[in-house]
């Protein structure tokens, strides 16, 4: 099972000089909020599958649960590079 990151870091570095600025972000406070808010809107998301049911869409609203925690946890390892001909920008989750 993936474990979703715990941390981003920002790398953002200029190609002439020695501008580089490294920046660590612990994104688990930021799971842990989002964790919060789902608690609280799970109520509201169990009455749209009910009413989801009768138009045939409750599988899909159920389903979407486990596929945005899937999303979540395959985002450990994703590394982004972006470059332009004077500075760099690198994102890494780990």
């Amino acid at each position: 099972m993936n474990c979703p990151p715990l941390f981003l870091r920002l790398t953002i570095s200029k190609t002439e000089g020695n501008g580089r600025f490294v920046l660590w972000l612990p994104v688990f406070i930021a799971w842990l909020i989002l964790a919060a808010i789902f608690i609280a809107l799970l109520p509201l998301i169990l009455f749209i599958a009910v009413v989801a049911f009768f138009f045939g869409w409750a599988r899909t609203v159920f389903l979407f649960i486990p596929l945005f925690c899937n999303l979540i946890c395959n985002l450990h390892g994703l590394e982004i590079n972006v470059e332009k001909k004077d500075s760099t920008l690198f994102l890494s989750f780990r």
